[in-house]
């Protein structure tokens, strides 16, 4: 069934402008929410404990209503709705278990619109060619994570000269290759192309910590910059602050503030938030975000702390309409940024549970430590 809200709503050229947006992401939530409830017998029987139907939507405010599904369950569940399958990724995989999400090629196009506006507004774009440095997976036929696929995405907003990789898929294992990845940068540094540094924030703060001990600090060339996202989860209790990193990025590397990009997202909700030039999460057309009472999960009221409910009309080959993560925050109102862009943005605060999360890149922090 086509939904041309949706296509119109990831068409948009005002990705911040609410008002605009609000009555088209309505309709296609309707349409979407119409076509899994139509395809999924699991998605009524888990909607009918919410004594929830697709005529309860009928304004934004009711978006509050469609049943928030944890992460967790699409990491224990699979569903398995057809709608020309064309694309499967992963979760991370944090807690073992992994989300497996699938998405049509009309999707991934919307997908890819939605990458391109954003890039552009955020001025991600640029016709030098680059230098990337990736704090992350190698692609892989063996490896359908989404955050591999998106870092690797991520390259396409400049022309790679090369692509430098910290975790290197050899003799059927990802293996990190540190001193290489800091050769690269030191030989970068010699150079006259921009190097751009793409990939997980905590391997970041691991390298650049490492290279401080070690002496190893150079200038990266003008026009150098980081577009960072992953988060800490499993790396508990080791955060550092985002002033923390861009000083660290500045000391070590030579890039400035400024040049410091980070991404928020989820596999089970594929739409980019992307930092303005203040740091915030501003709140984009193709999704919306409610903050809910970690015990009562009722919405709460902006400036009030609790868990994170991700909204989209994304995708109707899974039930990611409405999901609950793992993560605890906040949304403010968009004036109080000062950056300009008027849509709420929404401050990630911490993770619920987070005490004990690993993965298979985690032993990266013990390398880094040596």
């Amino acid at each position: 069934m086509d939904n041309r809200n949706l296509r119109q709503l990831f068409s948009t050229s005002s990705p911040y402008n609410i008002e605009e947006n609000d009555a088209r992401f309505l309709a296609a939530m309707q349409e979407t929410v119409k076509q899994v409830w139509n395809s999924s017998p699991e998605y009524r029987a888990l909607a009918a404990t919410f004594s929830f139907t697709p005529q309860a939507l009928r304004t934004i405010k009711d978006l509050e209503r469609i049943p928030p599904i944890p992460t967790l369950y699409f990491k224990r569940n699979d569903f398995t709705l057809k709608h020309g399958i064309g694309v499967e990724v992963t979760s991370s995989g944090t807690s073992g278990q992994f989300s497996h999400i699938r998405y049509t090629a009309a999707e991934l196009l919307m997908l890819a619109r939605m990458a391109v506006t954003l890039g552009r507004f955020h001025g991600l774009f640029s016709g030098r060619p680059v230098h990337y440095v990736i704090l992350g997976y190698q692609p892989s036929r063996h490896n359908q994570m989404v955050i591999s696929k998106t870092a690797y995405l991520s390259t396409w907003y400049a022309p790679a000269l090369s692509r430098t990789y910290a975790l290197v898929r050899r003799e059927g294992e990802y293996r990190l290759e540190a001193a290489a990845l800091v050769r690269r940068l030191l030989r970068c540094s010699q150079g006259r192309q921009p190097v751009r540094v793409v990939g997980f924030p905590s391997y970041a703060s691991f390298l650049l910590k490492w290279m401080k001990k070690k002496g190893k600090r150079c200038r990266l060339p003008a026009g150098s910059c980081a577009l960072l996202g992953g988060g800490w989860k499993q790396f508990a209790g080791l955060e550092i602050s985002k002033e923390e990193l861009k000083e660290l990025f500045w000391d070590v590397l030579g890039i400035p503030a400024g040049g410091i990009h980070e991404f928020f997202g989820a596999a089970e909700h594929p739409v980019l938030y992307c930092t303005c030039g203040n740091g915030h999460f501003h709140i984009p057309a193709y999704g919306r975000v409610l903050i809910r009472d970690t015990a009562t999960l009722k919405p709460l009221p902006p400036g009030e702390t609790g868990l994170v409910n991700l909204l989209t009309p994304m995708t109707a080959s899974l039930p990611l309409m409405s999901v609950m993560t793992d993560d605890l925050g906040v949304v403010r109102p968009g004036e109080t940024c000062g950056c300009g862009i008027r849509a709420p943005y929404l401050e990630i605060l911490g993770r619920v549970g987070a005490a004990g999360l690993k993965t298979c890149s985690a032993g990266a922090q013990e390398y880094w430590n040596r």
